[in-house]
């Protein structure tokens, strides 16, 4: 069964009850054994060489980032801060301006209570230069190198009071959020790396979100979409909304192949693997988010990504 946590945003493995979950992995490993091991043998026996050709760089697939140790994260975020006088937002946990708590653990964002100037902004293509201008600045941290990659995706005005008491009490944008499109690397989109930027009168106030560099993305898959699509057939999706749990058994005829990948960070044991994968589309008419959309690694066949095929993205100021 697949399984979405409550309490997950991105759900990032596949988790099957005992039997479902010895079932798949059992279709996986015998269908491997079948495609890869027995053909390798006969090849080499009869080749008593490497037949397969393999780049020496696929053997470092996926691509690892590494959390920093904490005394190192304080420091990088200490530099970060300094260069941006106005930000109030933190690091991740690998050093990245993508969003986590990890530095403000059970405590409230460092952002709350943030004393936005009280300016009036009414130009926000200038802002929207500033917000640009800082994601390069900082591409140490944002991964962000190139101007010209940026998409804008959404822009919204931040209201607050520019007279505060009285009878004239009046609200104005002292803010604005801009929201850049996800990355894309080689036409594939990376999985949860839309940047959201807020900008007041004095600069640039928060930065969450980040892009990734430098990372091996394999050309040849192992495995084709129907094949990750005949192991899927039959499993059962388990997809948990606050208010309700929605269940959907997967049929192979059922299942949609746009034919395009996608790349996903895969978190595994705290580490962030760089993974490339099918996109294959679930439809249902029974949930309003029109079904769900599975990611299957190109090289390995496992799962490494579950989603809403409509999503509702969650720009909110943190």
């Amino acid at each position: 069964m697949i399984h979405r946590a409550l309490d997950k945003k991105i759900l990032s493995c596949i988790n099957l009850n005992p039997y479902l979950y010895y079932h798949y992995h059992l279709q996986l490993a015998t269908y491997m054994f079948k495609r890869f091991y027995l053909p390798a043998a006969f090849l080499l026996l009869l080749s008593g060489c490497d037949v397969f050709n393999i780049d020496g760089e696929q053997l470092i697939y996926p691509s690892e980032i590494e959390p920093l140790a904490m005394n190192e994260l304080v420091e990088r975020n200490r530099e970060f801060q300094e260069l941006n006088e106005n930000i109030c937002s933190t690091l991740n946990e690998f050093g990245y301006t993508g969003f986590s708590d990890v530095l403000f653990e059970g405590m409230e964002s460092p952002c709350v209570g943030f004393n936005v100037p009280r300016v009036e902004l009414s130009e926000p293509d200038t802002l929207l230069t500033v917000a640009i201008e800082s994601l390069i600045f900082n591409r140490e941290y944002t991964g962000v190198r190139d101007e010209d990659e940026l998409a804008l995706f959404q822009r919204e005005p931040l209201f607050g009071c520019i007279v505060c008491e009285g009878p004239g009490i009046d609200s104005k944008p002292l803010q604005w959020k801009f929201v850049f499109e996800r990355q894309t690397i080689q036409g594939k989109q990376i999985h949860g790396t839309y940047i959201t930027v807020v900008v007041d009168a004095n600069g640039v106030n928060r930065i969450w979100g980040n892009w990734y560099q430098d990372f091996y993305i394999p050309q040849r898959p192992n495995f084709l979409q129907d094949e990750i699509v005949n192991v899927l057939d039959g499993q059962t999706i388990e997809w948990a909304e606050p208010d309700t749990t929605y269940t959907h058994t997967i049929s192979a005829d059922q299942v949609e192949l746009p034919g395009r990948q996608m790349i996903v960070p895969f978190e595994d044991q705290k580490k962030l693997q760089m993974r490339v994968g099918w996109i294959i589309e679930i439809p249902s008419d029974e949930v309003d988010f029109g079904g769900w959309k599975v990611v299957g690694d190109i090289l390995e066949g496992r799962i490494i990504l579950v989603d809403k095929l409509i999503g509702n993205n969650d720009f909110s100021v943190q």
